[in-house]
């Protein structure tokens, strides 16, 4: 044994830090194991838009699902959901296609705008650095059957009249076209203890506080129900689809943190 090894050995704060690395070393072996055995249970979340990969995502005021916002890109769930969408049905953004997209999110600026499309973001403001053109969706500034593809995702909840904007989303859409059209709906996005089958609005609920209450955000106008589809029908439009997200399956849904009821309302006319 060497000099210097023996005099360690005898030194009082040398024993102390040399249990105290032991411990940790095996209490950061035990946590690792810890781990491990939560991702199998567990598995990391993803986000397809910006490949973050982690534990999971960040939840959200009031929302029912508790997987919701990516810390790295801000998405949620209907982002991601739809990233996935486009994607796989890319044949929407054809070259050439026009397409008027309500209230654009960060998340697809590039890729709409580098789809060779004639590409209109829109808003009833200007608060949104990322749009082209002021639009109300209730008086929506084109000619009949001019677009081939629409995307208003949680728009309608916040219109006025939301049947005069869907009349008017199904005006501006040409035969063939499709327009994809997403609502939060109670027992879904939100829960309210009131008939799951019928849209909830009332003049009365007329401030932010009572809007947050009974509609879940204090922007909201309503909370949709599940008639929301029978909605879209009565304006005249062919539901083409509205389980994208389920037919998914359980390990895609689970890996995106994806709402696994949650409604694409394929739409065309």
């Amino acid at each position: 044994m060497s000099l210097k090894k023996s005099i360690l050995e005898k030194s009082g704060s040398y024993k102390f830090y040399k249990n105290n690395y032991e411990r940790l070393l095996k209490e950061n072996q035990e946590l690792s194991n810890l781990i491990e055995q939560y991702k199998k249970i567990y598995p990391p979340k993803e986000c397809p838009i910006c490949g973050y990969k982690g534990i999971g995502f960040k939840p959200y005021v009031n929302i029912i699902h508790r997987e919701v916002e990516c810390p790295q890109c801000k998405s949620h769930e209907r982002h991601r959901a739809l990233w996935l969408y486009f994607h796989e049905k890319k044949e929407l953004l054809k070259e050439g296609n026009t397409f008027l997209h309500f209230a654009p999110e960060t998340q697809f600026n590039e890729l709409f705008r580098n789809s060779g499309m004639e590409y209109h973001p829109v808003n009833i403001s200007d608060e949104n650095t990322l749009i082209n053109e002021i639009v109300d969706i209730q008086d929506i500034p084109y000619p009949d059957d001019y677009f081939d593809l629409i995307y208003c995702s949680n728009v309608l909840e916040h219109v006025e009249d939301d049947a005069k904007a869907m009349n008017e989303l199904y005006r501006v859409l040409k035969p063939g076209g499709t327009a994809l059209i997403l609502v939060p709906i109670n027992g879904i996005s939100y829960e309210r203890p009131y008939d799951k089958s019928k849209t909830f609005e009332s003049d009365k609920y007329n401030t932010p506080e009572l809007r947050e209450k009974y509609y879940g955000q204090n922007d909201h106008l309503r909370l949709y129900g599940t008639d929301f589809k029978d909605k879209l029908i009565n304006t005249g439009f062919k539901i083409k689809a509205d389980d994208y997200i389920k037919n998914l399956g359980h390990e895609i849904i689970d890996k995106y943190a994806l709402i696994k009821d949650e409604n694409i309302f394929e739409c065309t006319k």
